[in-house]
This record gives structure tokens, sequence and C-alpha cells, in this order.
């Protein structure tokens, strides 16, 4: 049950916070893709960086980040925009959500 009102929580305030963003950025596209870096950031830091406990890890990841981040606002965002401009928008946010998680993630020397 605990887990469950961590992730439950977590949910709630990521998807406050995405509101909040949402609301002070005047380009809602702009705002989404702040969204949905900050999610990645807060998940690869927690992942990568802080050693917490399980029910931290289920508030922050699934909960918090997945909360922030959300896939069902780019559709509906661009369902009615040109396909080039869905494609770019869409690989543009896994690209620098993977060079962000690449900053974040300790180096290992070999």
């Amino acid at each position: 049950m605990k887990k469950l009102l961590a992730v439950a929580l977590g949910g709630a305030i990521g998807s406050l916070v995405r509101y909040l963003i949402a609301e002070s950025v005047s380009n809602y596209p702009i705002a989404i893709f702040i969204a949905n870096l900050a999610g990645v950031a807060v998940a690869g830091l927690i992942a990568f960086r802080f050693l917490t406990s399980e029910i931290s890890k289920l508030f922050w990841i699934p909960g918090f980040a997945g909360g922030l981040t959300t896939f069902s606002s780019v559709a509906v965002i661009y369902a009615e925009k040109p396909a080039v401009e869905v494609i770019a928008y869409f690989y543009g946010t896994v690209i620098a959500s993977i060079a962000l998680l690449y900053l974040i993630k300790p180096k290992v020397s070999p």
C-alpha cells in the first residue's frame, strides 16, 4: 500500500508541476518540451546519482517524473500539424533526453 501511495502522490505532484509549467510558458509545445526534459532529469538524477530508498524511487521516478512527463500532450498538440514538424519535435525530444541522461550518468572508467 505504501508503494501505491508513493507513486500516486508523486504522480499528482508531477502533474501539477507540469500544469504550472504550461501556464507559465506562453508557447505550449515548448512548455511540454521543458516538462518532459525536467522529468527525464529528475528520473536520471534519482536513478544515477542519488542513493535512495525504494519508496523514494517510486515517488520520484514513476510517480513525479511519470506525472510530469507526457506523451499524450505531445500527440494532442501535433495531431493537426504537418508530419515533418511532428517528427522533428518527437525526435528532438528523444535526442535531448538521451543527451541529458548522458550528462547525468556517472562516467565509468574501463
